[in-house]
This record gives structure tokens, C-alpha cells and sequence, in this order.
């Protein structure tokens, strides 16, 4: 378990404000998640609602992990204004992050700061999408056909 001494948790607003102080500009998702947890726990911050939900970590087998997603509740990450007048490049990794508002409705985890620039690194492994039309019958037979054929060399 990592603990960053260099996260600020602002509480009070909506949607919530979890700071990375400078000099820093790496967060790792894992000691986010770990942060946060401890955090929460604080006798003082014991009435305010659950700041982040995480999962992941599942094993595949062969020493591979499926990565962590972390979903900020009503939550927002920002990386510490800089003076410029040039930009810090600031960095996600370790997973993939996102977050909801108060009403359960996505928003950007990322709140933009003076002279930062953030760049988040996903990682997946089987994904689905949802929202879509399914497929006819006739439309998963012609996949199906096209699949056969390019196995037996017909189409390339």
C-alpha cells in the first residue's frame, strides 16, 4: 500500500477536489486508490460519502492482471497550478480512470489547472460496448461467411 503525503482533498466542494501538489506530476491509479482509501477512513472525513470505487486486478493467468478502474464519486482530479509560462506534462497511469457526478452522470476526471497538461494512460483487456443495434441473423451469416472464407485464403 502506497500513501501519497503530496494529495489534498477538498471535500467541500461539488464535485469534490483531489490535488497533486507540485512538484509531483505522476500519479499512479494504484496509490490513488490507496490514498483514498486511508483517507476516507480519517475519523474526521467518516460523514462525507465514498470518494472512489475500484476494481480490477483479477488474474488472467501467466502472471498477467486485468488493470485497475477507479471511478471517482463525484470526484475530480487536478494537478497543482503551475507559474508557467511553460506547461508541466502531468501523468495517469496504471489503469483506467473515471468519474460521476453526484447524480451517477459521467463527467471528466481530470479539472484543468493553470500551465498543466494531463495525459491519462487506459489499459484494457476484453471490452464490450454497449448501446449498439445486434446484429440480424442474415448480418452475423454474412460475418460469419466472409470469416470462413478469409481463413481458407478466398479473401485477404
Amino acid at each position: 500500500m502506497a500513501f501519497r503525503s503530496d494529495l489534498t482533498f477538498n471535500w467541500d466542494l461539488s464535485p469534490r477536489v483531489i490535488t497533486i501538489l507540485s512538484p509531483s506530476t505522476l500519479l499512479n491509479l494504484q496509490d490513488l486508490v490507496d490514498t483514498c482509501r486511508t483517507v476516507e477512513a480519517y475519523m474526521e472525513n467518516l460523514t462525507y460519502p465514498t470518494i472512489i470505487l475500484a476494481a480490477g486486478k483479477d488474474n488472467l493467468g501467466g502472471g498477467l492482471l486485468v488493470g485497475i478502474t477507479a471511478i471517482l464519486q463525484n470526484a475530480v482530479i487536478a494537478f497543482q497550478d503551475r507559474s508557467g509560462p511553460t506547461y508541466a506534462q502531468c501523468t495517469i497511469n496504471g489503469g483506467n480512470l473515471v468519474a460521476i457526478d453526484s447524480f451517477g452522470s459521467n463527467i471528466s476526471p481530470i479539472q484543468p489547472t493553470s500551465f498543466t497538461q494531463v495525459i491519462t494512460s487506459a489499459s484494457s483487456s476484453s471490452t464490450l460496448i454497449t448501446g449498439g443495434s445486434a446484429l440480424t441473423s442474415d448480418q452475423a451469416q454474412q460475418l460469419v461467411d466472409a470469416r470462413k472464407f478469409a481463413l481458407l485464403g478466398f479473401i485477404k
